[in-house]
């Protein structure tokens, strides 16, 4: 069981069935969907082995036009590579949500409902720019296999869960690498320091993301979302889930893997 990542060599004979394109909840460091995935005894040994493509960090949009990761993406189209992918799953969007500053208003004192703390325009302009990349990297996928024998080739997106803006970073070592992510814009926000006010907000944020995801679910047509929203616990043990404000903990992937994936990747065969 392996999930290679760029410029790894393929072992004979345990070539790579899944191709997975995505950000840090596929590349976090020890604890991402992929590891656990390789980890549950439920999925099929047809499938145990992952071609990563993407990096910590990456918005939804590298993966697309010009974009840093654009030509891994194509690469691993090519038709001496392609022909060993059966399966494809798409991570992608939280690192767009913190360019955009989480789409909150510019100032939002005085604001008593959580939703009102969203900017209209900046949500939607938000939301139309990860549905238009989402919409392509789909469409090259497709698009790569539109002269090849017909097959089912579905595609997997997946939403998040809700995170807790505590403003904790990814460390090693106790030194703090990089973060936090959330509490430093709900601060410049100026959004009511009430801590179930701030994950109200959080929440509505992630409930827009995955209304947006659920559109491109079309099972008729092989395009998959899976909603992990509610796994995860946002309570007083949310750190047993949570490894800092926008990771969960390999125990926590392990949930979202065996309560949400598992289920839906059996109905394809992909698991058992």
């Amino acid at each position: 069981m392996h999930v290679y990542q760029k410029n790894g060599q393929w072992i004979a004979g345990e070539y790579p069935a899944i191709l997975a394109v995505g950000d840090s909840w596929f590349w976090y460091p020890g604890n991402n969907i992929l590891q656990a995935l390789i980890r549950n005894n439920s999925l099929s040994a047809n499938y145990s082995n992952i071609q990563g493509v993407g990096n910590n960090g990456a918005p939804l949009q590298d993966y697309v036009g010009a974009g840093k990761y654009a030509v891994d993406v194509e690469r691993n189209l090519i038709p001496d590579v392609r022909k060993y992918y059966n399966v494809f799953m798409i991570s992608g969007a939280g690192n767009d949500a913190i360019d955009y500053k989480l789409a909150l208003k510019t100032d939002c004192t005085g604001i008593t409902d959580p939703k009102a703390c969203l900017d209209p325009a900046g949500i939607d302009n938000f939301l139309r720019k990860i549905a238009t990349a989402m919409g392509g990297l789909i469409h090259e996928i497709r698009w790569a296999y539109k002269d090849a024998v017909k097959q089912v080739r579905p595609i997997f997106i997946h939403g998040y869960d809700y995170p807790v803006p505590d403003g904790r970073g990814f460390s090693i070592l106790n030194a703090q690498v990089t973060g936090p992510w959330l509490l430093p814009a709900l601060d410049a926000a100026k959004v009511k320091k009430d801590d179930a006010f701030r994950l109200a907000v959080i929440r509505e944020l992630i409930d827009r993301l995955n209304g947006l995801f659920k559109t491109f679910d079309d099972w008729r047509n092989d395009v998959v979302y899976i909603d992990t929203r509610g796994v995860l616990s946002s309570g007083a043990d949310y750190k047993s889930d949570w490894a800092n404000e926008m990771h969960p903990t390999s125990s926590g992937f392990d949930k979202i893997v065996a309560q949400r994936w598992i289920p839906i990747l059996k109905q394809w065969g992909i698991a058992n």
